[in-house]
């Protein structure tokens, strides 16, 4: 398989492409404005601690200083699990409100005894700043790999909580163990499960070497400075991304070339020369077609190129994916042409799921089969397609009503979201009333006008389209309106109001 990285950069924007075998599969984006702190690590000086809420607060040269609870501090004693490491990514952190209120239940020493005033401490943004409070910090430092979670200063091993089967997670804390330094910690990732001992080593190394440059740069660094600053996508990218599998790394901005190209003799060597700048005048992504693959993807309705399609509705419970032949008929018999659609459609889905970053539950209603064997292959063909996904997916199975459940693992927001707003005229639905439905209301808010305040006319300011109806294919029953309610009716078009806007207005 071919497979090539594009990296798209703008002062205010950076997007990442996947291409594989010359189809855009995966978009990653991440705009300047929404980057957050969380990750990031300061040289700090502690202002104030509180030992009755066992609490202080941290200059890290920000507007707000940062507060630190005494069981973010380490310890020597200290024994960081999965849950209690502030590193993973957004999809896996496993904090959450129980378990901040489990820091206030749990025992730790009085926090005078652990930290004083003006201290210089090395501390981490675990939690982004929220409205009037400063952001959350820990001194528990962790830095994350790909597969792998480098803890300094702690002996401990651990593995993420999600990898479920009892022999995979032996032999992945077999590998850790082995691999382990001395000084330092390691969570093995969700991701990690399956891989080999070669990829975690690998990851590793990279890790520590990002560590001792981070050590060099806190012998020198002031208080209330920032000491690293967590990685951006493009360099997130080539932390996560490049695997045995990437050929190229096209890049269309000079300045991030340079910095990918640093980075990658400082950390990942073997990535160097897989770098290429991009001084084409035409935009990387469409040059490849990838702004054409967004544009499709941000569509319900996709089509097949048998002539068939699939809708793609994104709900808060599930997604729910229909299959439909469409004009396809180029088969002898139905079970035949609902057959061949059902093939062609797996490959477009996951095709989408990956593009648009569906997760979750998702239901597909495939074309209704008969042959037992036409539906088991749909599902080999299925399971076969999802290999390629580097998401976690897990098929539950076929319902007696024909639906493919399957779930699929978040892992960022989906494209959809990151790049549409709900629509403001349908609220989300997809669907507006109609110019029949407008007209009725109007008629009946005209009456309701007319018998609740004395006037001589009413006038009715709609959307022109709505005031061509009224004058119309609707122009009898203004008439008859006008003879009900003994008053005069005007129409006045006004092409600044919504379609489903209008005004009434009694004279």
């Amino acid at each position: 398989m071919s497979v090539e990285l594009l990296v798209n950069v703008n002062p205010f924007e950076t997007r990442v492409a996947r291409v594989e075998n010359g189809l855009a599969e995966e978009v990653y984006i991440e705009r300047e404005r929404e980057r957050g702190l969380r990750g990031n690590i300061y040289s700090g000086r502690v202002q104030r601690v509180l030992p009755g809420i066992q609490a202080s607060f941290v200059d890290i040269g920000l507007e707000r200083a940062g507060f630190l609870y005494a069981g973010d501090i380490a310890r020597p004693e200290s024994n960081v699990d999965e849950e209690q490491a502030q590193h993973d990514t957004d999809e896996e952190q496993e904090t959450s409100s129980e378990q901040e209120s489990a820091y206030v239940q749990r025992q730790f020493p009085d926090i005078s005894t652990l930290i004083r005033e003006n201290q210089q401490l090395t501390v981490q943004v675990s939690k982004e700043p929220i409205a009037s409070k400063g952001p959350r910090l820990t001194s528990l430092l962790s830095l994350a790999g790909r597969y792998l979670v480098y803890l300094p200063g702690h002996d401990h091993v651990g593995i993420a909580h999600r990898i479920e089967d009892a022999n995979e997670r032996n032999r992945l804390l077999d590998i850790a163990n082995e691999i382990k330094p001395e000084g330092g910690g390691l969570i093995v990732r969700t991701v990690a499960e399956n891989r080999q001992l070669d990829e975690l080593k690998l990851d590793l190394d990279f890790l520590l070497r990002m560590w001792a440059d981070i050590e060099n740069r806190q012998q020198h660094a002031a208080p209330a400075s920032l000491v690293h600053k967590e990685l951006n996508l493009y360099l997130r990218m080539m932390r996560d991304f490049v695997d045995a599998d990437v050929e190229k790394i096209h890049v269309d901005s000079r300045d991030a070339y340079e910095r990918m190209l640093s980075f990658a003799k400082r950390f990942m060597p073997e990535v160097a020369d897989r770098l290429y700048y991009y001084p084409g005048e035409r935009p990387i992504f469409d040059v490849y077609g990838v702004e054409e693959e967004i544009n499709r993807a941000l569509k319900r309705r996709v089509k097949l190129k048998s002539g068939g399609h699939i809708v793609i509705d994104q709900t808060e419970a599930l997604i729910a994916i229909d299959v439909n032949s469409g004009s396809f008929t180029g088969s002898r018999t139905m079970e035949e042409t609902s057959f061949k659609t059902n093939l062609e459609a797996v490959h477009e889905i996951v095709h989408q799921l990956r593009l648009r970053n569906l997760g979750g539950i998702i239901v597909v209603d495939f074309i209704d089969m008969q042959e037992e064997e036409n539906k088991r292959s749909l599902l080999d063909v299925l399971e076969e397609a999802l290999t390629r996904d580097h998401a976690k997916t897990h098929i539950v199975h076929l319902s007696d009503l024909g639906l493919v459940e399957m779930t699929r693992k978040r892992t960022r927001e989906s494209l959809g979201r990151t790049l549409l707003d709900e629509c403001p005229h349908c609220n989300g639905i997809g669907h507006i009333n109609s110019e029949v439905t407008i007209c009725h209301q109007i008629f009946r808010e005209v009456v309701a006008e007319a018998r609740a305040y004395p006037c001589n006319r009413l006038v009715v300011v709609a959307h022109p389209v709505i005031i061509d109806r009224l004058l119309g294919e609707d122009s009898e029953s203004v008439s008859s309106l006008e003879h009900f309610l003994k008053k005069e009716i005007m129409l006045k078009s006004d092409e600044k109001l919504d379609p489903d806007h209008y005004e009434i207005v009694l004279q």
